[in-house]
């Protein structure tokens, strides 16, 4: 039995790290919408590891709701740095898009820094854009060195990026294009991580990764940002640098929350006082408090056969508490019953994968301008079939006359045409049969001029 419990979380974790690929779902949750916090206890010390996977699942998924801010027991570190590297970042951006270089750099040296200097804020996606914005300056104020770096954390951090999104000059964008192919091409490594106290979840850009300690293995070299989150500690993130088949240690010495003792023991009285009304009421109003929530979702988990069982209570905005009760299923459904779950009872609807869209882009201008010279120069072009510049991603209509395709026409009738005349002249009425046998192949190739 413990085999096929050990197989099936190995499997829900891998779909559980796929999804988190595409929706790029970050632990710094964002700081808008309804402030939900989110709870699942164990039953009891059996079910312990069984109320730690479901959190941590049930939690990403709430996290894809539309208007819901998801509120757990880690807080997300100083939310007013946060603010202010996005508003760093953004000024950065316009700046950048207005062609004033030393302005932009500026800022995201300044975004960077408070990013630094304040673990545990901002979500993937803004570390993302403060190292893209960061690479791009730097590249094209002459540091290119270091520009190339940037490039690559942020194509790390969020895979979805595109050439166009580099399209701010034709060295630009064709450094995205090298660093990316570098990126899949390299020997990858390895970081294992430790936490103290352990138990931890981990996130490697933004991915659920398992809980500490842990080895994660098929790393991409380069810079990544490790995250560690348990309830009751301040998030913990830092830097890792992984070389080309290297292995990259790290320790994460969690340190706790001011309300550590008080959530400790609020959820102990949850647990305990789930079949009392109003005293499970009293417990949640102190736990909204705590976690700076409006509204709670807090389950009991238990591991039962083929499937997992919660069991508690939603105190909705008006202070109104609903039971509920979800038998979830361990088989091909698994994702799709949380999902139902969480909406039904929450009353949202969960974000199209599509909301993981791109980081911020050059002006259409530019790119059309960049694509129009690289066509005139004769580079390869990456057409985005989604970019609303494909129309425009058209060759120059004063290529060469050898570009033309009747040109080539021509070209291959008349060489044809000299060939046979060749043959029929050097045969003349010598016999068939004493002739070379074989086929006459012509290969018309055009050299790059």
């Amino acid at each position: 039995m413990r085999s096929k419990n050990l197989a099936f979380v190995a499997a829900a974790t891998a779909v559980f790290f796929f999804n988190s690929c595409f929706l790029v779902v970050a632990p710094a949750f964002a700081q808008d919408g309804r402030r939900v916090a989110c709870f699942v206890l164990a039953k009891n010390k059996k079910q312990t590891e069984a109320a730690l996977f479901m959190s941590s699942i049930v939690r990403q998924e709430m996290a894809q709701l539309v208007g819901v801010t998801l509120k757990t027991g880690a807080p997300a570190g100083n939310v007013q740095a946060g603010l202010e590297a996005t508003r760093l970042t953004n000024v950065g951006f316009t700046a950048l898009n207005s062609g004033d270089k030393k302005t932009a750099l500026s800022n995201f040296k300044q975004a960077n820094e408070v990013l630094a200097q304040n673990p545990g804020v901002g979500s993937v996606k803004l570390h993302a854009r403060v190292a893209k914005g960061l690479g791009v300056a730097s590249f094209m104020s002459g540091q290119t060195t270091i520009g190339r770096d940037l490039i690559k954390r942020s194509l790390l951090l969020f895979s979805r990026q595109s050439a166009n999104d580099y399209a701010y000059s034709i060295n630009m964008r064709t450094i995205f294009e090298h660093t990316k192919r570098e990126i899949s091409e390299m020997p990858q490594g390895t970081i294992e991580i430790q936490s103290t106290p352990d138990g931890a979840e981990v996130y490697l850009d933004g991915k659920f990764k398992g809980y500490t300690p842990n080895t994660i293995s098929n790393v991409p070299a380069g810079n990544h940002l490790l995250e560690v989150v348990k309830d009751g500690y301040l998030r913990w993130s830092s830097s890792a640098d992984v070389a080309p088949s290297g292995r990259a240690a790290t320790e994460a010495v969690l340190t706790a929350a001011p309300f550590k003792s008080n959530l400790d023991d609020v959820q102990k009285r949850m647990v305990k006082s789930m079949k009392s009304t109003k005293r499970f009421k009293a417990a949640t109003m102190q736990l909204l408090g705590l976690v700076d929530a409006q509204e709670a979702l807090v389950v009991t988990a238990s591991l039962d056969g083929a499937a997992f069982n919660l069991r508690g209570h939603y105190l909705d905005l008006s202070g109104k508490l609903h039971k509920v009760n979800a038998t979830i299923a361990r088989d091909a459904s698994f994702y799709k019953s949380i999902r139902s779950f969480l909406s039904s009872n929450l009353k949202a609807t969960f974000a199209p994968d599509e909301r993981a869209d791109a980081l911020d882009s050059p002006p259409p201008e530019t790119i059309a301008s960049v694509m129009k010279e690289s066509a005139e120069l004769g580079g390869e072009l990456a057409i985005d079939p989604d970019s609303p510049l494909f129309n425009v991603q058209q060759k120059s209509s004063r290529d060469s006359i050898i570009n033309k395709w009747w040109f080539w026409t021509i070209i291959g009738t008349v060489a044809v045409g000299a060939v046979t005349a060749v043959v029929v002249l050097t045969t003349g009425d010598e016999d068939a049969s004493s002739g070379a046998v074989g086929d006459l192949k012509i290969n018309l190739q055009k050299f790059a001029q």
